[in-house]
């Protein structure tokens, strides 16, 4: 993942895509505020003392956008019913749905020179929620948090997998929950942690949270919630054989 940070986007630049899309898109999202208070009286969640804690976790994660041979992120057309049309770059929390995208984008468009490239998630989460971006989770994933069969992934909350009880003290005594991208993923770290520890796997209950919902948490008990965002493990292997390659 370190290595990776090397080969991130230039999230600062972009490039147009010819390529639209007509879709209904989920925007209500985290606000960019932490607190319960009213909303005039509620720190701003990226200015705040806690955010650089909180990215550079988020940022241990790389996400993935469609790029040119600069690292610029394509911008793609994004059409809603009642708005007027916009362009925002696309990042994709799994390594193979980018390179689905990416070839699509290769049939669809005569641009030379794209690839993926890795972009830290923590980045790319403060320009979602500035409706500067899109995320887009798994497919499989939204399913299996809950997402009604034949859901579109663009527009859906990006959903975490955790098992409260394989949680893990730091010396101060704070416990740090591992969210996890893919459900099956959560599911082997809890057949790992009762095989070292004893249990029936089938006695622990992995449970789902989104992403906005994570940070809130982050923002709002920083003294009692730790979060170690594990990537998932088919991106690691993209990144792995880029670099070996």
């Amino acid at each position: 993942i370190i290595a990776a940070s090397l080969l991130c986007a230039n999230v600062n630049a972009f490039t147009a895509c010819p390529l639209h899309y007509a879709v209904s898109l989920t925007m209500t999202k985290l606000s960019a505020e932490a607190g319960d208070s009213d909303d005039d009286e509620k720190p701003d969640l990226f200015s705040s003392e806690g955010w650089p804690a909180i990215e550079q976790e988020l940022d241990t994660v790389p996400i993935f956008t469609v790029a040119n041979e600069k690292g610029q992120p394509l911008q793609y057309t994004v059409e809603m019913k009642d708005q007027e049309p916009f362009s925002v770059p696309f990042f994709y929390t799994h390594a193979p749905d980018a390179l689905e995208e990416l070839e699509k984008t290769k049939k669809a468009t005569n641009l030379e020179g794209i690839d993926i490239v890795p972009v830290p998630l923590g980045k790319a989460f403060k320009m979602w929620a500035s409706d500067k971006s899109v995320i887009i989770p798994n497919k499989d994933a939204i399913l299996q948090a809950g997402a009604p069969p034949g859901s579109n992934p663009m527009g859906q909350q990006v959903p975490l997998f955790a098992c409260m009880e394989i949680a893990q003290e730091t010396e101060n005594g704070t416990p740090v929950l591992p969210l996890f991208f893919a459900l099956e993923e959560a599911n082997e770290a809890v057949e790992m942690a009762t095989s070292a520890d004893g249990g029936n796997p089938d006695d622990f209950e992995v449970v789902s949270l989104s992403l906005p919902r994570a940070v809130e948490m982050l923002a709002n008990s920083p003294e009692t919630t730790a979060f170690q965002f594990i990537p998932p493990k088919s991106s690691i292997d993209h990144i792995e054989t880029y670099l070996s390659g």
